[in-house]
């Protein structure tokens, strides 16, 4: 499966997979192991992240419990808000029910749509691509960024990515996505028509005909939530 995880690792990971299936908790892969399934880029964080709606947590968590994951506690002020970290044997399951940021919980609508694969030797649905998308584009701040991530998803050409969802879903954050598409446009210019022309001449619109608001907030903390309580 992976070039460098462990066979340890991935027991604990099918552990925790087949527990869910059994349990008959809806979810999907994301984070890095999406990003595997999606692109063959590899990056072993040895921690698995489940993405579900909130309503299965508690679900989650019990059926975990009950094979020997116990609770892993905060690793960031407000980790409560959206993940709980699982860990059993130093490895870490996180079950995510929002990102960080507050935007967008998951609903029935990321398994409706996540593709199926197979990993750690479990049949699961994936995170569908736009939502991996998504979620990495607001992954930007001085601990850590993912457009490279971001990058190689777009590059490879995945079917299934709906470019016109992700941009209903930026809603009025839609700057970001003209930034990150500015961006890829100069790192590769030569793949610019991996992103289709009429969202990138939309952005562009947008930017053109937008007025600069009479207030103007600091949008800081929904890249960084934790801006004020990092060191």
């Amino acid at each position: 499966m992976g070039k460098t995880i462990s066979e340890r690792v991935i027991r604990v990971f099918r552990l925790a997979l087949e527990t869910l299936n059994s349990s008959q908790i809806p979810y999907v892969v994301g984070g890095a192991y999406a990003l595997h399934f999606y692109t063959h880029v590899w990056r072993d964080t040895h921690d698995l992240d489940i993405y579900l709606e909130k309503k299965y947590v508690q679900k989650s968590i019990d059926a975990l419990s009950s094979v020997g994951f116990k609770d892993y506690g905060e690793m960031a002020p407000g980790d409560r808000d959206w993940i709980y970290h699982a860990v059993k044997r130093d490895v870490l399951v996180d079950l995510i029910w929002q990102p960080p940021n507050g935007l967008h919980p998951v609903d029935e609508s990321f398994y409706a749509r996540g593709p199926v694969g197979e990993f750690a030797g479990v049949r699961v649905r994936f995170l569908p691509p736009d939502e991996l998308a998504w979620a990495k584009v607001f992954t930007l701040n001085r601990h850590r960024c993912d457009w490279p991530d971001l990058f190689s998803l777009i590059r490879s050409s995945m079917p299934g990515f709906d470019w016109y969802r992700l941009l209903q879903k930026m809603d009025d954050h839609w700057p970001l996505l003209l930034a990150f598409v500015i961006v890829y446009d100069w790192a590769y210019p030569a793949e610019a028509d991996r992103i289709p022309e009429d969202i990138r001449l939309e952005l562009l619109r947008r930017k053109a005909e937008s007025l600069v608001p009479e207030s103007r907030p600091t949008r800081e903390v929904i890249l960084d939530p934790w801006i004020h309580t990092r060191e």
